[in-house]
């Protein structure tokens, strides 16, 4: 199951093309210093809600879709852990895992649907052009784009099921993923006319 997407996170894109403001020169200066334009793509994201689901079918329902349930005295407040540990915390339990259990047989599970949000995305995409005149019918570009260009690490969804419906997990509220590549950069030349 992957996240419910009903319910969307909240995003914030920037994005525009900005011209570098010209220089009054002449020649090959003019020819390296003027024509410049960038070009980023910021996005900053919270993360998806998602239910813990127990992975067995104690409901009979013979969906094998039942929510967990929390663990004896365990609250919602207690299954939350700190979001700015270091990343190496973050993998290995993302979410108290203790604070879950399989669901009662005959139930649907008492933690509620969406209860938990994953990990938040932060990525700048960025171009940088430089447009050339080469006399009067044609423009040399040269395009350089960095994809993550600060080579953020964002962070797939944790593993969600308590059990398989045989055993524990044992990557029960893992981080197994990221969720965007690491930086990529490409380079091009255009010549318009």
């Amino acid at each position: 199951y992957g996240p419910d997407t009903s319910n969307v996170p909240n995003v914030i894109k920037i994005s525009g093309i900005w011209q570098v403001p010209h220089f009054h020169l002449s020649g090959a200066a003019d020819k390296f210093l003027n024509g410049w334009q960038v070009a980023p793509i910021v996005s900053w994201q919270s993360g998806f809600p998602f239910s813990i689901m127990s992975g067995y079918d104690n409901s009979y329902s013979g969906d094998y879709v039942d929510r967990a349930d929390f663990a004896s005295g365990a609250t919602l407040g207690q299954a939350k852990l700190n979001p700015n540990r270091s990343h190496g915390a973050l993998i290995q339990e993302y979410f108290n895992t203790a604070a879950f259990q399989a669901n009662a047989d005959g139930t649907h599970g008492n933690t509620g649907k969406n209860i938990l949000s994953g990990p938040g995305i932060f990525n700048t995409d960025l171009a940088l052009l430089k447009n050339t005149k080469i006399g009067e019918r044609f423009t040399l570009q040269f395009r350089a784009e960095a994809f993550n260009a600060f080579n953020n690490v964002n962070f797939g969804q944790p593993d969600d099921f308590v059990s398989d419906g045989e055993a524990d997990i044992q990557t029960f509220g893992q981080i197994l993923y990221t969720s965007t590549s690491p930086r990529i950069m490409q380079f091009a030349l255009k010549l318009l006319f």
